[in-house]
């Protein structure tokens, strides 16, 4: 009789990128390898998979290379078309009668922008007779396409995972423990995208994609910081004014992603002096790899 092996493998994927870690648990500590591949040019686009074929063989080179068959397998997908929503349902509801509850007011009284969705719900606080939830949406058909091709490769996939939620599940179990900031403005900025996404007493409360038009990605690198810049200031202002009414501010803005331009944003923030700003410069790994660390610490349940 065989046995499968210990260890778990944690992949995180954007529309240019496949970062990957093996750890023997979901500890820091028990990082035993990473790596980084470069995709072909229209593998994925839009988070979604267009070159199937190519897909695969690449996943099927790694499992081959590190040993990975039958492994366990968490993985992160692009957060472009990812939606997270604040609605409320009875507050008599069990969280597995709210999720049902939910999908039966899908296309009802709860729209979304696609069909077809996988969900996932996070109960926030109580008010009378309304629970309010947090809802996650992202489009099962793009999900079930990923979790195929690592299963036919060998994969055992148990977890898939948004990527600002793996940056800040990171976050909280390295920040330093005097930090108490309640409002965050996550900045997850790769070379195809700048992904927005407001924590609010550490739950994700709104998230807001921005591509990266390829004439900015080849620019100059000041314009194009001056660019998102303003959109960056304009969501600030936008959590303190419409989400929070004005009653809170966002006090903390986190720095993540591969895009070379990341120091001279972190810098500007530093010279107006308007907020506290950190990023994951000195972490054992370079900071491109905080999504993927955060993602290994995810319990499988």
């Amino acid at each position: 009789m065989g046995f499968i092996s210990n260890g778990r493998v944690n992949i995180v994927i954007t529309n240019r990128k496949l970062r990957y870690t093996f750890h023997k648990n979901n500890k820091l500590e028990g990082l035993q390898e990473h790596g980084e591949l470069e995709l072909p040019p229209s593998v994925l686009e839009e988070g979604k998979i267009m070159d199937k074929a190519g897909f695969s063989e690449l996943i099927r080179k790694l499992v081959q290379e590190h040993k990975w068959k039958r492994k366990k397998l968490l993985f992160a997908v692009p957060d472009d078309t990812v939606v997270i929503r604040q609605i409320e349902v009875p507050a008599a509801l069990s969280r597995e009668e709210a999720r049902d509850y939910i999908e039966t007011q899908l296309g009802n009284s709860i729209y979304l922008p696609f069909a077809n969705p996988s969900i996932a719900i996070d109960f926030l606080e109580k008010q009378g007779d309304k629970q309010h939830i947090l809802l996650f949406a992202y489009p099962k058909e793009k999900i079930n396409d990923f979790v195929e091709v690592f299963e036919q490769q060998g994969l055992r996939p148990v977890v898939a995972d948004l990527t600002s939620l793996s940056v800040y599940r990171y976050y909280m179990a390295t920040r330093k423990e005097t930090t108490t900031q309640n409002h965050i403005l996550h900045v997850h900025w790769n070379a195809e995208a700048l992904v927005l996404t407001a924590f609010k007493e550490n739950k994700p409360i709104f998230t807001r994609h921005m591509k990266m038009e390829k004439a900015m990605e080849n620019s100059d690198m000041d314009r194009t910081i001056n660019e998102y810049l303003i959109e960056i200031n304009r969501i600030i202002d936008f959590y303190q004014y419409s989400i929070t009414k004005g009653t809170s501010q966002i006090e903390l803005l986190l720095l993540s992603g591969d895009y070379a331009g990341l120091p001279a944003l972190k810098q500007r923030f530093i010279e107006g002096e308007t907020l506290a700003v950190e990023d994951f410069s000195n972490g054992e790994l370079p900071s491109k790899y905080t999504d993927v660390l955060g993602l290994a610490m995810k319990n499988e349940v």
